[in-house]
């Protein structure tokens, strides 16, 4: 949708990208959970309070057509984490997924069974976690291996997929949620989101270090990512009062750059995912209101860049815009980047939400973020035409 401006009495104008929220029911459950985008023209929800995934269907423009719920294994599995398996398996050669099992304890192996979304997924391989370590939540496949963040006993657990009795488990403080693979360094991070901590391992065979998060930067690291730009970032959700609107950036010596918003609702916003798209100075974050019942749900564009002062080079946020989503308090959960949009499960109602346009490929500028300025948050023109077009 391009929403058009033009200046009284000049005659020329500029487009300008609109933004598009739109809100989809899902078959209802207790909670809505992880999404991963399996195909060009399916995403895979999982439903963890009845094990369920949901096949969404997605036409070519990536909006939803429909979707579909099927029972993984049984009602009371826990299902929870998702990650793409990078080749086939067992007697498929489809795609197939990773899922977690949460209260099963294992990791289930999972053949979508394409992108009809009214063909039942169905279960290729069941791997047990090895002991002590239980209760994985998010999973992680890098060069052969899983890495699995076990939320319950607070393990990091890794194992062969070809030789599951090839395996590491590190004790962690409470309580591990991802696992990102530094894409530069190899080392490997965790965020331990009750202990405010992220786990740092070196791949040296050692029991890895713990390193503490500033408090005067946040609480409860969640949404830990390896993004495009060759770094692991972390997005911190804070506590029941309010979040700092503030995330991290883990370099390649694992020093870490942090970075928070500036706006009045960006700088108190608990921050619980990010998600990439294709140019890497830029991305998104979704706020939640998970842990802080008056909060806001939003999605916040920011881009980031280097800025020389003197002979050094400091990164800054350029840019930050944020997208508010239409129904609040609902408990903003994970989000996706796929097919120029954006998709967010909504983890209490049942919702998934297809954010495009401006919140995407647009607002290269930072929003108006003071509430005195003489103009507002509106376009500083005499009038303004509107094309309605949705694509």
């Amino acid at each position: 949708m391009l929403l058009s401006q033009w200046c009284g009495g000049a005659g020329a104008g500029l487009s300008l990208p609109a933004k598009s929220v739109v809100e989809y029911p899902l078959p209802a459950s207790g909670q809505t959970h992880e999404i991963l985008a399996v195909s060009e023209n399916l995403l895979l929800i999982t439903q963890q309070t009845d094990g369920s995934f949901v096949k969404v269907a997605l036409d070519n423009n990536g909006q939803p057509t429909g979707s579909r719920k099927y029972t993984a294994t049984n009602p009371w599995s826990g299902l929870h984490g998702l990650a793409l398996h990078s080749g086939s398996g067992g007697n498929t050669s489809a795609t197939t997924v990773w899922a977690t099992v949460q209260f099963d304890n294992a990791v289930l192996q999972i053949d979508p069974n394409g992108n009809d979304i009214n063909a039942q997924p169905r279960v290729v391989k069941i791997i047990p976690i090895p002991a002590p370590a239980f209760g994985p939540h998010g999973v992680l496949e890098h060069n052969g291996d899983l890495w699995i963040a076990c939320k319950d006993s607070s393990h990091v657990v890794r194992f062969n997929i070809n030789n599951p009795d090839d395996h590491q488990v590190w004790a962690v403080s409470g309580r591990p949620i991802f696992v990102a693979i530094h894409p530069t360094s190899g080392d490997v991070f965790a965020g331990l989101d009750t202990s405010s901590k992220i786990w740092h391992y070196k791949n040296d065979g050692g029991a890895g270090e713990e390193v503490a998060i500033p408090p005067e930067k946040g609480t409860t690291p969640v949404g830990t990512v390896a993004g495009p730009d060759g770094n692991v970032w972390v997005a911190l959700l804070g506590n029941s009062t309010a979040g700092t609107g503030t995330f991290g950036r883990i370099n390649k010596d694992a020093s870490i750059d942090w970075f928070t918003l500036s706006t009045p609702i960006g700088s108190t916003a608990p921050l619980i995912h990010m998600a990439f798209g294709q140019d890497p100075s830029k991305f998104w974050l979704l706020g939640s209101s998970t842990v802080c019942a008056t909060c806001i749900n939003a999605v916040f564009t920011v881009k980031i860049e280097d800025h020389s002062s003197g002979s050094t080079a400091k990164p800054r946020i350029a840019v930050q815009n944020t997208i508010m989503l239409p129904t609040q308090r609902r408990w903003t959960h994970r989000m996706a980047f796929h097919k120029e949009s954006l998709y967010i499960t909504e983890l209490t109602t049942s919702t998934l939400v297809r954010v495009n346009g401006a919140a995407v490929n647009g607002l290269d500028g930072s929003e108006n973020w003071d509430q005195y300025a003489a103009y507002g948050l509106g376009i500083r023109e005499l009038g303004i035409d509107y094309n309605n077009t949705i694509s």
